[in-house]
């Protein structure tokens, strides 16, 4: 008994110091106003050293980055101009026999289209990356530009789902480069309700997230085939890449681009941090003319229906779990995203890279 207790201190005391020593890179890219790409890196646990940094123009293959600079690991940021490659670059960062994840600029800059970003880069609760430029998400593109029209064209847009109503969809259409495909799956949030509260003036801050806390519950339980009808889309390798599209691109792209993480099995935790992008990426000033003109307690109504928060997709996804039990139960009998269909969008949108 003693010699299995002196076994399992052992045991117990290299796990820990394994754990303690394990070396991560945590890193993320952005690009500047001036277009230059901007790398950011944490090393965890804090050391000193060097970190190199590699770059390439395709994710395809590990091969194919190259090493660019070699930094100290506490400077935490280094600026690069782009190669001239295109829209997009990938980055990889080396220190201590340790690979970060491939890391990209998630927000594409465009002139005239909101809230345009990538859904790709993130990490599963198995330790898989979600591969870039596969799945991305946007507002409204009928006021798309030829500079927007061609950043479309330029990453490999094959598929746009469009989730805009079928009345919105009529008055704005798309126009989209040659080879573009558009599929409607028109889901409806109650617009017309909400625009004669507005004009009413009986439209405070509270009755706002009650709006859209009513609305998420509506889509998700209104629109079951619509959704279910994109995973079957997405389950189509030809579909790739593909853009996921609505009037601010934060709602019903917002809802769906939960699912999809959730399927790739990405945690709930970074899946809101991906929802929350929007408040970055959308400028409410520009959404609503004159906003100024409303009484203060309509602006402020006005401002939670235009932001997201937390806390209202915490209250679908609470909606969901009270309902069907969980979000595993509603997506396979609701959606019907069978361990199949999820093993297909594994294979089609995660890594199959060793970044050992």
């Amino acid at each position: 008994m003693q010699r299995i207790r002196y076994i399992f201190i052992i045991i117990l005391l290299t796990l820990l110091y394994g754990c303690a020593s394990a070396v991560k890179i945590t890193s993320v890219v952005e690009k500047n106003k001036d277009g230059n790409f901007l790398v950011k890196w944490e090393v965890s646990p804090d050391q000193e050293g060097k970190i190199n940094i590699y770059s390439s123009s395709s994710d395809s293959s590990l091969a194919n980055f190259v090493p660019i600079k070699s930094s100290r690991i506490e400077d935490q940021f280094a600026l690069f101009n782009p190669s001239g490659f295109g829209v997009r670059e990938y980055f990889l960062l080396k220190t201590a026999g340790t690979t970060s994840g491939i890391v990209a600029n998630r927000i594409i800059d465009m002139d005239n289209v909101k809230n345009f970003r990538d859904i790709g880069g993130y990490f599963t609760v198995n330790d898989e990356q979600v591969r870039w430029g596969m799945i991305y998400r946007s507002g409204d593109l009928s006021n798309a530009n030829l500079f927007d029209m061609e950043r479309i064209k330029k990453l490999g847009i094959k598929t746009v789902i469009d989730f805009r109503s079928k009345e919105n969809a009529a008055i704005h259409p798309y126009i989209l480069p040659s080879g573009v495909r558009k599929i409607s799956l028109p889901m409806s949030m109650g617009e017309d309700t909400l625009n004669q509260k507005i004009e009413d003036g009986s439209f405070t801050r509270s009755d706002a997230i009650r709006y859209v806390q009513d609305m998420y519950v509506g889509i998700v339980e209104n629109y079951k085939d619509e959704f279910s009808e994109m995973f079957n889309i997405l389950c189509d390798e030809n579909s790739y890449p593909i853009l996921l599209s609505e009037a601010l691109g934060k709602d019903r792209v917002g809802l769906a681009s939960y699912f999809i993480l959730y399927a790739l099995g990405v945690p709930h935790y970074i899946i809101e941090e991906d929802y929350m992008l929007s408040n970055e990426t959308i400028n409410i000033t520009k959404v609503v003319e004159n906003a100024e003109g409303f009484p203060e307690y309509i602006q402020e109504a006005l401002t939670a229906v235009l932001t997201v928060d937390k806390a209202y997709l915490n209250y679908v996804i609470d909606h969901i779990r009270q309902k069907y039990g969980s979000v595993d139960n509603f997506m396979e009998k609701g959606l019907h995203v069978t361990t199949g269909k999820k093993n297909l969008l594994r294979k089609y949108l995660l890594y199959n890279l060793n970044f050992k």
